[in-house]
């Protein structure tokens, strides 16, 4: 994903929004049972401020699972990645322990990575879910309840979601909608580098002249019916 902030044009978009503190924010899904109903982490969030000339972010299909000691999720909540696994592939299965550890106990379902949670009946729910490798570092994309002695197979969807707000949130945070104009695309094997641009007034997200074709979403668009 690249944004090319060197043209005249851009370069004063850029300003008015290093101006007015938005920031870009990134979210990506999943599909699986037991889904939090509240929204979904963000994925990745980056002000601004922070961006001049061309920016690249950098997408690496590599998990890890996560799990956060809460289990009402409601919307603005920050999911915190309290414990985090080894590197999974797809198609794995891991059990999380009572004392906070994972084993992987075999395979999983094609395309997914399934966690079976071993506390014991009675014990809490806990929320866990997927990070993904982004700017060289996991973050949570998204959530799940579960329960103990439940298990719950969780299959990453390589569509993303991006916009740029004022919303003052961060990696982690829950949201249900897009507060603003945005795009939408999907990796695959003959679309891997997405060239984007923003649009002046509205400051949504297209594709840049030549780029790959991306889909523009509204504001108020439920980020879960869009990418779960």
């Amino acid at each position: 994903m690249n944004f090319d902030f060197t043209s005249a044009g851009q370069k004063d978009i850029l300003t008015y929004l290093q101006k007015n503190n938005y920031q870009l924010f990134g979210y990506k899904g999943a599909s699986g049972p037991n889904q939090i109903s509240s929204g979904l982490p963000t994925w990745f969030a980056v002000p601004y401020i922070e961006i001049f000339g061309n920016m690249e972010i950098d997408y690496e299909p590599l998990y890890k699972v996560y799990v956060f000691n809460k289990a009402v999720i409601g919307a603005n909540t920050t999911i915190k990645m309290e414990i985090l696994s080894i590197e999974l592939p797809l198609g794995s299965a891991v059990q999380f322990n009572p004392n906070g550890t994972f084993t992987v106990i075999g395979d999983a379902k094609p395309g997914t990575i399934s966690i079976f949670n071993n506390r014991p009946a009675g014990t809490t729910n806990v929320t866990v879910g997927l990070a993904a490798k982004v700017y060289g570092s996991y973050a949570p994309f998204c959530a799940f309840t579960s329960t103990p002695q439940g298990t719950v197979s969780m299959e990453p969807n390589e569509k993303v979601v991006l916009f740029a707000a004022q919303t003052n949130l961060v990696s982690g945070s829950v949201v249900g909608n897009a507060t603003s104009p945005g795009c939408t695309f999907m990796f695959n094997a003959s679309s891997i580098d997405y060239e984007l641009e923003m649009i002046p007034s509205t400051y949504g997200i297209t594709s840049a002249p030549g780029g790959l074709p991306v889909t523009q979403i509204s504001s108020g668009a439920s980020l879960a019916q869009l990418l779960n």
